[in-house]
């Protein structure tokens, strides 16, 4: 009777096929449109601000080159892997500068690492192992990748000083859990890069993503799907938790997209109940719902409702989120009054944080 039950339910909550295929629609016309008009005459791509943006766009001109087969769109991407790469080697350590960051003692450091980092080293190593003749870049990304700072408990620095290489906390206090997904993500991907360049390097850093994905993330689930801040469960009252939870969907939905890392039937598990935590706790209280927050999975800082039209970075993290775990219908629906407020053309955190999401769930619907 509960098998039957269950059946009937996933039945309902999938979409037609011609929604889907309007949804492919909507989203391609949306991803194109903004990638074209980052791009001048002779196809160079407009400077871009913001911690992620080179990283997150270059990953959105790669996968649109991939369903279009449009040349500019892999020239673009592999222009902004170039500056990536540039940008890291003028520092000592390959960490780029995201902010000035307090230490316990009153001193200011200037501060770098993830989540930002895992994207722009993932994305670069992928891009340029594309092409050939690149393999001393990607060799040196995955080195970055390699020598920052790990615990073998399972995590990563939360941050360096860019000048130092020395972690603000010590690296035996667990560092929040969407910096780590993000490093795990950025490792087994470049594991993929690197492994026929260096495989013992390349196994160190398959290694640091299995043993953070296995120990520490998979572990520090909730029975409800929900992932706290922190690995060892805090919710800091000044974050909101819900939106650092779908960051941390974000890399984990990358690690399934494009590595075997996540395979193991434990894995499955979670991702599942992640997507049905998502559902019910946050697209419940996100445009066009109008439900109430769930008990003991918000913090003062989280908004009782995700208004779309005032943040579309969250609609569009959101849909990504339901999208990778088969929620359709309400993927469907979010979408419809998160689209129309794309920041079209935007070279900055709004165009990157509308983008990324919405070719990366292109990249999720082909292959699904």
């Amino acid at each position: 009777m509960r098998l039957i039950t269950a059946l009937l339910l996933l039945a309902s909550s999938l979409p037609a096929q011609d929604d889907l295929a309007a949804l492919r629609s909507q989203l391609t016309a949306a991803t194109t449109k903004h990638l074209d008009m980052l791009l001048d005459k002779d196809g160079k791509v407009m400077p871009l601000k913001g911690k992620s943006s080179d990283a997150m766009t270059a990953s959105a001109f790669q996968i649109a080159y991939e369903f279009t087969d449009n040349p500019k769109y892999k020239a673009a991407a592999l222009q902004l892997a170039d500056r990536i790469v540039k940008a890291m080697r003028a520092t000592k350590f390959g960490v780029l500068y995201i902010k000035e960051k307090d230490k316990a003692d009153g001193s200011v450091i200037p501060g770098g690492g993830p989540p930002a980092m895992g994207w722009y080293t993932a994305t670069a190593a992928d891009i340029l192992h594309r092409h050939p003749g690149r393999e001393a870049d990607v060799k040196y990304i995955a080195t970055v990748a390699d020598n920052f700072p790990w615990n073998e408990e399972g995590w990563w620095s939360a941050d360096i000083d860019v000048k130092t290489g020395i972690s603000k906390q010590p690296i035996s206090k667990p560092s929040p859990i969407n910096k780590n997904v993000a490093m795990a993500a950025a490792a087994a991907r470049i594991y993929d890069a690197v492994r026929d360049i260096d495989p013992a390097l390349a196994a160190r850093l398959r290694h640091k993503a299995e043993t953070c994905i296995y120990k520490q993330v998979l572990p520090a689930q909730e029975k409800d799907g929900y992932w706290h801040y922190g690995l060892t469960g805090n919710d800091p009252k000044n974050k909101d938790i819900l939106g650092y939870f779908m960051v941390t969907m974000d890399g984990l939905i990358q690690l399934r997209a494009y590595t075997n890392l996540l395979d193991k039937p434990a894995a499955a598990t979670a991702f599942e109940k992640a997507g049905a935590f998502a559902a019910r706790c946050i697209a419940s209280i996100a445009d066009p719902d109008n439900g109430k927050p769930c008990a003991n999975r918000t913090t003062p800082a989280t908004p009782s409702h995700y208004t779309i039209k005032d943040d579309p970075r969250r609609g569009f993290q959101l849909a990504l989120t339901l999208v990778a775990t088969r929620q359709y219908q309400q993927a469907i629906a979010l979408l419809n009054v998160t689209v129309p407020h794309f920041a079209y053309g935007s070279g900055g955190t709004d165009g990157s944080h509308a983008v990324h999401p919405s070719t990366l769930m292109l990249r999720l619907l082909r292959q699904n």
